[in-house]
Order: structure tokens, then sequence, then C-alpha cells
């Protein structure tokens, strides 16, 4: 959908996804409007680990995304959002700026259809606003919902960009 749309996206990835969708990885990192986040190893809670855990997940993603698409990333999502100041610290240890977001879609639940997700997004979508969706299969509707997204943020006059472009870090 986002090719179709040629919408610049965010894509932050888990290396124990990427393992068994090498096809699929390299397909998005042909998109020179994607970009490419990390997303820990297993995604586990952060929290719970040790630093020297939290540096494996981190390094382990990073050497499988940029042997699959020859790039490294500058942007770290946190698995479920999770953290405390010893995870911000392994984080920005490895060069990485820790990203959350703001809209939650819902978009795991299978019960949320392409319309809740709209609604969703439509009652906390404000400026600057980072969406969550899931395109690794635990999204049930997301495909369905992106273009009703997109034509409403469009029409809202909003423009969509990159995370890096968001936060600075790319023009």
């Amino acid at each position: 959908v986002l090719r179709r749309y040629n919408f610049p996206a965010t894509f932050f990835m888990g290396g124990d996804w990427m393992r068994p969708h090498l096809d699929e990885t390299k397909a998005l990192a042909e998109h020179l409007s994607f970009e490419f986040g990390s997303h820990s190893w297993s995604h586990a809670d952060f929290t719970t680990l040790t630093q020297e855990q939290i540096g494996q997940e981190i390094d382990m993603t990073e050497d499988m995304l940029f042997q699959l698409t020859g790039k490294h990333s500058r942007l770290f999502r946190l698995p479920s959002g999770l953290y405390n100041e010893s995870t911000l610290q392994v984080v920005a240890s490895h060069g990485l700026y820790t990203i959350q977001w703001d809209s939650v879609t819902g978009d795991p639940d299978p019960t949320f259809d392409a319309a809740t997700i709209l609604s969703e997004v439509q009652r906390t979508v404000q400026n600057g606003s980072i969406i969550i969706m899931h395109g690794n299969g635990r999204g049930w509707h997301t495909a369905e919902a992106l273009p009703l997204v997109i034509d409403y943020l469009k029409d809202k006059g909003y423009t969509l960009v990159t995370v890096s472009q968001l936060i600075g870090l790319e023009p």
C-alpha cells in the first residue's frame, strides 16, 4: 500500500523476524522512501535484561539488518515501549535514538477492523505524531486500513515523513 501511494515509512525491524523473512526485508530496502530502525532481536522486555544482553539484542539485529540491506539504523524502537534508565543508556551507547510513539492503532487486535483502526488514528493523531502499525503479520487489518489512514491524513493536511525526517536527522 505504501509503495502504491509512494509514501515514506519507517520500519522498525526485529532480527528474529528478518531471519525467516530475508526476501521481504530486501524488498522493503529497495524502496528509497523507506527507512529502517532496529526493534531488537527477540522483542524481549528490556527492563528485565542486563546491559550486556541488551547490547547483544541490538548488535545481532544491526548485523542482520546490514547483511540484508547494506544499511545501518540510527533509530531504536523499544519492544512494547518498555524501558528503564539502563535500557536508554545502552541504546544511546550504540549510537541509536530511542523512539516511542503516540498514536496507537491497535492493529495487533484481530477485532480491530479497518474502520476501528482509522477511528483510533483520528482520535489520537496530531502534528508530529508517530503512528504505530504492524507489517509483520500481527497487524490483522493494517493493509486494508492503511489507504483509509493515508487519505484521512492527507485530507487533514498532514505530511507523511520518516521518523528521521520528523526528528530532524534528515531533511
